[in-house]
């Protein structure tokens, strides 16, 4: 029961480091301001608020999958894949790592990723490999294509309503995107490289059992509940199709990809937005055919991350498990019991999601680093160590990429000096933020892999600490070779 917890404990620290923080150092009003308690609880709730998208889109998931769990074809797809890759099982997961880190990489989805990794998940938990390799193949390819992030974009900082999208190069003032395109290749490669290492050296130790991991293997887990059921394909099962939902699968992604990648502000692509500029002035007669008959509110590709960060990525999985419902006739009594289940799984992930989200609103509010950021560059000047230390600490507080930027990054970047290495900023926090991502409590793909496969953040650190220092230092040397051009 205890390690059930220990994220919650980890995070419950984290937020009173926060308030003695603030009791401190001066906050943005050049004045201490010190946070109470009960703001403390305050800005919890607020955060349900603020970040309602996130925690509906980790419920939906869960549910997505709870009703997949109901659908014979989804079952037999699983159990297929592992029949045909078992004899090739190490190569499977070591290319399901490759796979998400370069679909990361090349179109910056990353949490929206989330939604396939319980699928990858249960093929590798089939295959005999512990949580420790799925977990890392899926979320830390995620993550480690966050580090070496070609085509990684997010809002532009510079205003808290702005719906352009911008890249750390361009932030900085960088002409063109492709200025530090080889070093984050290198970063990709390199990065993916010791990851595959880890993980099948990790696999090579588990089969001689030269290494273990407390890692409970309860009932009640969802992903065993569904691998269970994956293996009893009984006559009738045996005549279902498993290629619908494989399509659903594919045409997801491909829809993902389209509709969150910023093809105008990243290509200067506009043929998505002048076909939804087509579509919706449709007219039959003064019968305006699309905005009345479908919605008003559905933008054009490369513009949903506008509409809510992940509100279309929710309404495609609704849609698709409905059309996988009514496709495989599973009684809608059964495919909400499904639904619901798988919801309610994702309980403590929301919660604790919410909980890093509230570190990230005291923490954003009161402004004190900031004035850390501040006094560091006054006493140290463009001190590139200095400023990594204080880059890996906001990237803990502040968890969201838009905050950890408009918190950090840009108060980095205004009190540097005309003589400082741009590149060097750019790639820097690129990298460090995608490298706390990878072990830091507050991060939210970590906080759903780890609570949905119910594995303890200690464990996880015990796992994943050399693969960190490995990686922290081949980062710093990218930075010095950079440094040096």
């Amino acid at each position: 029961m205890k390690k059930k917890y220990g994220l919650f404990k980890v995070l419950t620290v984290l937020l009173l480091i926060v308030v003695v923080l603030t009791y401190c150092v001066k906050g943005r009003q050049d004045a201490i301001s010190r946070l109470a308690l009960g703001d403390v609880f305050f800005n919890y709730l607020q955060s349900f608020y603020y970040f309602f998208d996130t925690a509906i889109f980790i419920f939906v998931v869960g549910g997505f999958y709870g009703l997949l769990n109901k659908i014979p074809g989804y079952k037999k797809l699983v159990n297929n894949i592992a029949d045909k890759v078992s004899s090739k099982s190490k190569l499977f997961v070591i290319i399901m790592t490759i796979v998400f880190a370069l679909v990361s990489s090349l179109t910056g989805l990353n949490v929206l990723l989330l939604i396939f990794v319980p699928f990858v998940v249960s093929i590798i938990l089939l295959l005999g490999y512990d949580k420790l390799v799925a977990l890392s193949s899926t979320i830390g390819g995620v993550l480690v294509g966050l580090i070496g992030g070609i085509f990684l974009t997010f809002k532009d900082a510079t205003s808290q309503y702005a719906v352009a999208y911008t890249t750390f190069d361009k932030l900085v003032g960088l002409d063109s995107h492709w200025d530090t395109l080889v070093p984050r290749i290198l970063l990709l490669v390199v990065a993916l490289g010791l990851l595959v290492f880890y993980i099948v050296s990790h696999i090579k130790k588990t089969d001689n059992e030269e290494v273990s991991y407390d890692l409970t293997k309860e009932d009640n887990l969802y992903i065993e509940e569904k691998i269970s059921t994956s293996k009893k394909v009984n006559t009738e099962e045996g005549k279902v199709r498993a290629w619908p939902v494989a399509v659903v699968m594919g045409i997801l992604i491909v829809l993902l990809i389209l509709g969150y990648l910023p093809w105008v502000d990243l290509f200067g692509v506009s043929i998505f937005n002048d076909f939804h500029t087509w579509l919706t002035e449709l007219k039959v007669g003064e019968y305006v055919v699309f905005t009345n008959l479908i919605s008003s509110s559905f933008g054009a590709f490369g513009t949903w991350a506008n509409l809510g960060n992940y509100m279309m990525a929710v309404i495609l999985m609704v849609v698709f498990a409905v059309i996988l419902q009514l496709g495989y006739r599973v009684k809608f009594e059964d495919a909400m019991e499904g639904f619901i289940s798988g919801m309610k799984k994702m309980v403590p992930a929301a919660m604790l999601a919410i909980l890093a989200y509230s570190v990230l609103v005291c923490v954003y509010n009161n402004g004190f680093i900031e004035t850390i950021i501040v006094n560091a560059s006054e006493k140290f000047g463009d001190n590139a160590i200095i400023h990594s230390l204080i880059t890996m600490m906001g990237s803990v507080f502040n968890i969201d990429l838009y905050y950890t930027t408009a918190g950090v990054f840009s108060v980095i970047v205004s009190n540097l000096t005309e003589n400082a290495n741009l590149s060097v900023y750019a790639l820097m926090f690129q990298s460090l933020y995608g490298l706390v991502q990878l072990v830091g409590p507050t991060s939210i793909l970590l906080i759903v892999g780890l609570s949905y496969l119910e594995v303890p953040y200690k464990t996880w650190l015990k796992y994943i600490w050399r693969f960190i220092v490995s990686l922290l230092i081949v980062i710093l040397l990218i930075l010095m070779i950079v440094s040096l051009l």
